[in-house]
């Protein structure tokens, strides 16, 4: 039987696949499509139209998504609801819009729900929100993002080596990839498995002594991922709402650069205890790392602090150090000026890109390095400044699915 994952893979597909008239595009392309989501094996959408459009042409769309995603092996049940831009914003703020034609099942056949039962697609109940309020994960302790303004500043590899320095700390560590366009985490640690479904839970990998989730887990290597906005901040739901992420002391979530819709679908879904914005010494890298500040404050994110990666170059052969691009007083300056500490100087060493091609980070691979250190420092440093409170020691209590580690 297939999971909900592979259904909702096919019927994004599917959608894909359909056109819409008037902006001669899909109607993923041309932002029709709102919302996705899989249950059991019932697919319900949310499809976003201007109440201008022709009605005919409407409801040519609407019965073409049902006979599509009908036609999906696996698929028990579709529902569809057609909502005007207006009225998405009316239930974002939890009013109830006017019921629309396509909130009941589709007439020809397909059964209709016994009672008002959950979800929007419930008869006459109370309509629920397009966007979920925040709850927190049930048993994760601390939610720390790590973001960057821009691209290529060793996030990534920062979020990698801080998840398992935390972990060498006796901490009970998870790592959740939503870089959605360039997830890198199979690579850096070397894992090629797929994740395993119980219980309509996705169970994380473990490697290394973290649990892990990320898309490239479940894509090809070489796929090109071409979503639009909705349909990543349904993928980065999921990894938050349906990964068993239970007895974690820590949950590092890889942020993808910038400031967009993963950013925000994180923010709206679980409450983040902390950020941390990671930096190159360079002007333009700062400038980007200031925008990106300014965002988590704007989404009531606190960053607790700015890492400065490739700060410093090790010298292979001697171990000397020295600055080989960027002005020190200058992120020291940016600090100030952004009331926000520096929590971490990481320098540029050669062993740092081998572990990560290798799929063996430098916190295990070298781990008495002087790069290894100031991951193990860094770490230090985030317990410090996002301590475990008395409820955040896994489930009521209980030890933790990694509490063997210490032991």
């Amino acid at each position: 039987m297939k999971d909900d994952f592979s259904i909702k893979g096919e019927v994004i597909t599917a959608l894909e696949a359909i056109d819409d008239p008037e902006a001669e595009e899909s109607i993923v392309d041309s932002h029709l499509v709102e919302q996705v989501e899989v249950d059991s094996g019932v697919v319900d959408v949310i499809l976003v139209m201007e109440s201008s459009r022709d009605r005919k042409e409407r409801f040519a769309i609407e019965d073409e998504v049902y006979d599509e995603l009908e036609a999906i092996a696996g698929v028990r049940e579709v529902k569809v609801k057609t909502m005007t831009p207006k009225a998405l914003e009316r239930e974002a703020r939890g009013e109830s819009p006017t019921p629309k034609r396509s909130e009941a099942p589709k007439p020809s056949g397909t059964p209709s729900p016994s009672g008002p039962g959950p979800g929007p697609k419930g008869g006459g109940g109370p309509q629920q929100a397009a966007t979920p309020p925040s709850a927190p994960i049930e048993g994760v302790g601390k939610v720390i993002a790590v973001a960057s303004g821009k691209g290529g500043v060793g996030k990534s590899t920062v979020a990698v080596n801080l998840a398992l320095a935390l972990q060498k700390q006796d901490f009970r560590v998870g790592l959740l990839d939503v870089d959605i366009y360039g997830p890198s985490l199979p690579t850096l640690l070397g894992v090629e498995e797929r994740p395993a479904v119980s219980n309509r839970r996705i169970l994380p990998i473990e490697a290394s002594g973290l649990r892990l989730m990320s898309l490239g887990f479940l894509m090809d290597e070489d796929s090109p991922v071409i979503w639009r906005g909705p349909i990543v901040t349904g993928i980065i739901r999921q990894f938050l709402r349906d990964v068993d992420w239970s007895g974690l002391d820590y949950l590092i979530v890889d942020m993808p650069p910038g400031t967009g819709d993963a950013q925000l679908a994180l923010a709206q879904t679980v409450p983040v205890d902390g950020a941390l914005i990671v930096t190159t010494p360079s002007d333009l890298s700062l400038l980007d790392a200031a925008r990106g500040l300014q965002m988590f404050k704007t989404l009531n994110v606190e960053v607790k602090g700015i890492v400065t990666n490739m700060a410093r170059f090790i010298v292979p052969s001697s171990g000397e150090e020295f600055f080989i691009f960027g002005d020190p007083e200058q992120v020291a300056k940016e600090s100030e000026r952004l009331e926000t500490p520096i929590l971490g100087e990481i320098p540029l060493d050669t062993k740092v890109r081998r572990g990560g091609d290798e799929g063996k980070p430098v916190v295990i691979g070298e781990p008495d390095s002087p790069v290894a250190k100031a991951f193990m420092d860094l770490a230090e440093k985030v317990a410090q400044v996002q301590p475990l409170g008395d409820g955040d020691d896994g489930e009521d209590g209980k030890k933790g699915l990694f509490s063997f580690l210490k032991s």
